[in-house]
């Protein structure tokens, strides 16, 4: 396996010299160039885990630009500036953009060699976290959104905040948390050290970014004397660098939250539906629990787009869709799964219960107040196709989708507004309904 690389950006100086002896024991192989254009083709080729750049690099305006070329690129690559007279404010709003650390010029090679570590030791999580590598056994994008959700990857980071700032302060026990703004539904709780301290002399730091309360740190001093040697700037880095990286899991959670979802409707999109059919369909195989798939598709949809417009026929398909919200129970997935075509997988329903359930919208949708820009006179109705797993001729999640398909097919041919199920197929089968069967 090659070497992780450095890339330095900087005018040639002693500085050069000091970097070089802080990385030796780690083992990273070193590039250096003088000129931004360069550098900027060295970052893109050599993908190095850090990049440290002079502050005032001849044709670098600001630092956030290389890091804006960085987060572009997607590379797993953390940015240090050295400046030789850092300015607090401004440094901190870099570190608010996503710059690593700010350190200050002739470089400190103790300082140096930390925020290496801490970057080698995160460089699993911010690929995780940030790159979004998929492991080969990850099946989609949604399982690692559900990771994050329960904080799997945020763990490992907290554990290692919480091991550097005993090692930085002293202190005989660490305890570290989610704060709400992170996800509201699940917290992780790290604890190091003796846990057997009394917490008599304690100390909370907050991780923030953005305004938003991402996790709290709480250091345990086993005396006063410990506690009185503790300045909260010896953990200024950690803060900073912790709060950037728990920031990555808030906007990859909600980038995916935006991702897994239609953005007119707010219904699951097709893929997250695919995914969760895959995933559910083997559950209920596994287990011998039923499974249903109810199929809609909007009775003459176009004559609505001809006639009023598209911002009309915007408006009939969220009206469907908060009328599909409101009869699906918790654990039922709906989805938009094409133009005017919606689909509610239905965990644990068999086929009568799911008719149950297609029967709830139609009288719904029936009910419903129309949006204002719709007449009365075009209220739309849906044709609804139920197949289930108990049916024989079910045997994978694609036989699911296509014969709820066909019986909402059928329920067209017989005069649209109804539901049928794949039950009532037999009599309706076709030549190329056998074809498939046997495909």
């Amino acid at each position: 396996m090659p070497p992780l690389k450095v890339l330095i950006m900087d005018n040639y100086g002693s500085d050069f010299t000091r970097i070089a002896k802080a990385l030796r024991p780690f083992g990273l192989a070193i590039m250096w160039t003088e000129s931004l254009n360069d550098g900027l083709n060295l970052l893109a080729q050599a993908k190095p885990v850090m990049v440290l750049v002079g502050q005032n690099l001849e044709g670098l305006k600001d630092p956030t630009d290389l890091l804006s070329v960085i987060q572009a690129k997607r590379l797993p690559t953390q940015l240090v500036v050295m400046s030789p007279e850092p300015n607090f404010e401004k440094s901190m709003d870099w570190v608010a953009d996503g710059v690593f650390s700010v350190i200050r010029s002739p470089i400190s090679i103790e300082r140096l060699r930390r925020l290496t570590q801490r970057i080698l030791d995160n460089l699993g999580l911010y690929r995780s976290l940030v790159l979004c590598e998929a492991k080969r056994d990850v099946p989609s994008d949604l399982f690692i959104y559900k990771s994050l959700a329960g904080h799997a990857e945020v763990k490992p980071l907290l554990e290692t905040i919480c091991d550097t700032a005993m090692s930085l302060t002293g202190a005989g026990r660490a305890h570290a948390w989610t704060g709400v703004d992170l996800d509201q539904n699940t917290a992780v709780n790290v604890a190091k050290g003796d846990l057997k301290l009394i917490g008599e002399f304690e100390t909370k730091v907050d991780f923030q970014w953005m305004g938003r309360q991402l996790a709290t740190l709480k250091l345990v001093f086993p005396n006063r004397l410990s506690e009185a040697t503790f300045t909260e700037a010896s953990l200024g880095e950690l803060v900073y660098a912790g709060s950037m990286f728990l920031s990555h899991a808030v906007k990859l959670e909600e980038a995916l939250m935006l991702a897994s979802k239609d953005p007119l409707t707010g219904l699951a999109n097709r893929r997250v539906f695919l995914d969760s059919l895959n995933r559910e369909f083997f559950q209920a195989k596994r287990h011998d629990s039923p499974l249903s798939l109810l199929t809609l598709d909007l009775d003459l949809f176009k004559n609505v787009n001809d006639t009023y417009g598209h911002q009309t026929g915007d408006e009939v398909l969220k009206w469907v869709s908060a009328a599909i919200s409101g009869v699906v129970r918790l654990g039922d997935l709906p989805a938009r799964t094409g133009g005017e075509e919606f689909s509610i997988l239905l965990p644990r329903t068999n086929l009568e219960q799911g008719a149950i359930i297609a029967q709830r919208l139609r009288d719904a949708l029936a009910e419903s107040p129309l949006p204002e820009c719709c007449p009365e006179r075009i209220r739309p109705t849906v044709s609804q196709g139920l197949a289930s797993l108990e049916h024989f001729l079910v045997n994978s999640p694609q036989d699911l989708i296509y014969w709820s398909d066909q019986a909402m097919y059928l329920a067209k041919r017989q005069g649209r507004d109804t539901v049928r199920l794949v039950t009532e197929l037999s009599g309706n089968t076709n030549y190329q309904d056998v074809q498939y069967v046997f495909q």
